[in-house]
């Protein structure tokens, strides 16, 4: 069919409005991906190391990225927002963001359940853990590219006293992340309450909370030291971040960019084992150049610690991936 003038014109208009706007929608594959990091490029921030490993090794295969820090993309929600919609290709976030999708990723955090660093890496490597979060965030385009280590395991913060053993613990309220966590405090004899990370500095200065259990790195970064000066290193539990991919995006990947990708996922991720292990054993000193007082404990009370904090397992993660935590702890234990 022959279409007038006045309607092959209007046409034409329409081709090159829509051509136009799919040059806006579409990110560029000329302008690179976009890895969106929360921290700025310090060292203490294992997001940016991991994200700069990862572009750099890109840039060297030939495939242009571009890291963006400070939370420029938005916070971790709307990161990850985007990155189900297509709109950012990667981003480092908070476990809470896979927790909300799948409560498995609990079982990192979840109190002595890996005897130290090297142990939960292990299981990382050695089990389906990571292939099984995966497969859960499928619904929501999102992708895991890996589980990251954050510093040091989890010790015990608070302004008050040194805790030596779990009877120190008595009469003190810590800030807990969510409901679950009231739990692990009572097994362990004290109290907690829910508050937001955002609050915990008021918090601390009100007296609402005495302290909280985290990495050295959370205090550091966010200079909680400036309150809280006494530390017990207890390993219980170990923090981790997770490298977020989306899923349409890597799912449209040529074959030799997606091996590209694959590639340096794993030569960033075992940077980031490596960067662990050096922050992890800096950070003791690190707190005490700070005025904490650190305390570490005894074989016996961190046994004891380990003890009240099984008791509160059932509470902390579902008795599903309790079981699977378990089973994969176990066979990776040395």
């Amino acid at each position: 069919m022959i279409l007038p003038p006045n309607r092959r014109k209007t046409m034409r208009i329409l081709a090159i409005l829509l051509l136009s706007w799919l040059a806006f929608a579409t990110p560029s594959a000329a302008a690179g991906l976009r890895i969106a990091v929360g921290c700025p490029a310090v060292d203490s921030c294992g997001d940016w190391h991991w994200a700069n490993d990862f572009s750099t090794r890109l840039r060297e295969r030939g495939v242009a990225s571009e890291v963006v820090l400070g939370g420029a993309l938005g916070p971790d929600q709307s990161v990850v927002d985007q990155m189900s919609q297509g709109l950012v290709e990667v981003g480092l976030t908070n476990f809470v963001m896979v927790r909300r999708i799948d409560p498995l990723i609990l079982g990192f955090l979840t109190p002595y359940m890996f005897d130290d660093l090297d142990h939960m890496f292990r299981a990382i490597a050695q089990s389906d853990v990571q292939s099984r979060i995966d497969a859960s965030l499928a619904p929501s385009r999102l992708k895991l590219a890996a589980i990251l280590g954050v510093g040091g395991p989890v010790g015990i913060f608070n302004s008050k006293r040194a805790i030596e053993k779990p009877a120190d613990l008595a009469g003190l309220r810590f800030r807990a992340i969510d409901r679950s966590q009231l739990a692990l405090y009572e097994a362990w004899g004290t109290q907690g309450v829910v508050v937001d990370m955002a609050e915990v500095s008021t918090s601390l200065q009100s007296g609402v909370i005495d302290g909280y259990i985290n990495p050295p790195v959370v205090a550091l970064i966010f200079q909680h030291t400036d309150f809280l000066k006494f530390y017990t290193d207890a390993g219980a539990g170990i923090g981790v971040r997770t490298a977020l991919m989306s899923r349409d995006w890597y799912a449209g990947l040529d074959a030799k960019t997606r091996a590209a990708v694959d590639e340096a996922i794993a030569h960033a991720t075992e940077n980031n084992r490596a960067w662990t292990r050096r922050v992890a054993a800096a950070e003791l000193k690190t707190l005490e150049t700070k005025g904490v007082k650190v305390t570490t404990l005894s074989p016996e009370m961190r046994k004891q610690f380990g003890d009240l904090s099984r008791k509160a397992w059932s509470a902390l993660i579902p008795p599903q991936h309790l079981d699977y935590f378990v089973a994969i702890a176990g066979k990776s234990r040395k």
